[in-house]
Order: structure tokens, then sequence, then C-alpha cells
């Protein structure tokens, strides 16, 4: 199958600068979106390190087919090197933004989330950690493959708030896991085969926050897909105010080379 990948990141309409940042390398099938949070533009250094931190580490080991496991603390059984190779690289890069936050007072708190996939042939290994998100679109529907890590969702995990009641909750916008904050972080890892015509769509808080995923399928099923239906997507986030900084990603599986390329 043949892959195509596009990305685009916005500062929106109401900051005053953009502390998303993503990474895509359609040569090693990677691709990530983060998201900073912190004062004084500390949010912006948190997810240029972490996203550097995982391309580095991930683009390093990913080619060894295997052969180095000594690079994963917890090897996983369940799931491919190349799963485990990614989410090895996010706690690396958790490492390292918790280390640089505590280096000056201009740092400290700062973190980032994460959602990131790699691609290796048909299979695609995915990690996620806070509330920035990867859905998978395929045969007309759309599916949150990452998991939100919120107070709200831990509630529904748990049993004490309904999905319902924490979609109108304001728990929801209260992360549980950031990279950078916790040594301990959570790292939502998980892994599936790819069919032709899947979609993957990589996206920061910007977009979800004004965009139901009804609407994010609406964008993705509208006409081909390319740059354009990121573009669109984008535009539509401002028009509605643009609270946020917005970034997205999208990769495209065919079996034909009929989709537009972006270099």
């Amino acid at each position: 199958m043949l892959v195509k990948s596009w990305a685009i990141t916005d500062r929106g309409r109401q900051r005053l600068s953009n502390e998303d940042c993503y990474f895509l390398d359609p040569e090693s099938r990677l691709l990530l979106v983060l998201d900073g949070m912190g004062g004084h533009r500390a949010g912006e250094v948190a997810s240029k390190l972490a996203m550097e931190t995982i391309a580095g580490f991930y683009m390093s080991h990913s080619q060894e087919n295997g052969t180095n496991l000594e690079a994963i603390e917890i090897f996983d059984k369940s799931l491919s090197f190349q799963a485990n190779m990614l989410r090895q690289a996010a706690f690396e890069a958790n490492r390292l933004v918790l280390a640089k936050s505590e280096q000056g007072s201009e740092f400290g708190g700062m973190g980032c989330t994460l959602t990131g996939l790699a691609i290796n042939n048909s299979t695609v290994s995915m990690v996620n950690v806070g509330d920035s998100r990867t859905y998978l679109v395929r045969n007309r529907t759309i599916e949150q493959m990452s998991k939100d890590h919120t107070l709200a969702e831990d509630q529904v995990e748990r049993g004490i708030m309904s999905r319902e009641e924490a979609r109108d909750s304001q728990l929801k916008h209260i992360l549980s896991s950031v990279i950078g904050v916790d040594s301990k972080v959570r790292i939502h890892t998980d892994e599936l085969t790819a069919q032709p015509g899947d979609a993957f769509l990589l996206c920061s808080d910007g977009l979800t926050a004004v965009m139901s995923d009804e609407e994010i399928l609406a964008f993705l099923e509208a006409d081909e897909l390319g740059s354009h239906t990121l573009e669109r997507m984008v535009e539509e986030v401002n028009e509605r105010g643009g609270p946020d900084n917005v970034t997205l990603a999208l990769a495209v599986f065919s079996e034909s080379d009929s989709l537009e390329s972006t270099p």
C-alpha cells in the first residue's frame, strides 16, 4: 500500500504564540503532533524538545528490526518492535522535558501532550499522552484510537461518571497525564493493521474543542483527501473563533497513486 501524508499548524485567533508543533517524515513514516503548556513560552520549549527527542530516538532505532532490545526498558510482547520503540521514545521525551523543567523557574511546570503514529508496511503503531487525539476513518465511520488522559475520562473508567456527563464536565479540560510533568507518565499504546482507504487524523485539542467527531468526519469525507483538507479544517476552526493553536497531521493509505502529494 502507498501512504501519503500532510500536516499543518496554525496559531489561531486568540493566542499570541503557537506552542503546538508537528513532525512528519514520509521516509520513516512517522507522524507526531504535540501541544505545549506552560507560561513564558515554556510550552513551546516543551513541545519542541519532546518532538525532537521522540523523532530522533525512533528514527535512530526503528530500522533495527528487533535486534536492539536493550534500548527498550519494558518490552510488551503483545506489541511490535516498532510500537515498543515508539513508546520508549515517548518515555525518553518525558525524562528530558522533566529535566529541562527543573533547570530554571522560566521552565517550571512546562509540559506537552502527544499523539503520534509510526507505519511499518501495513502495521500502524500509535501512542498518546494527554488529550491530543488520533482518529481512524474507515468505511465512512470515525473512531478515536487515542485515549484522553483527563480527569473526566478517568472518572468514566472508574464508573463514577457516565460518558454523557463527561462530555459536559469541566474535568474534561484537566489533564491527568502530560509529557514532562511526572516521572510516572502514562502512555497509551495501540496498534492495528491498516486497510486501503484508511485515513488517520492526528490533532491537538484546538480542533476538538470546537468541532465534534461527526463534523471532523464530514470534512474528511467531503472530497479527495490532501493538504487542502487540513487547510479547510483550520479555516473552519478560525471562523469559529480560533480559541487555541491547532495542529493537524493526516496519513492516508491507498492501493493507487491517485492522491495529491504535498512536497
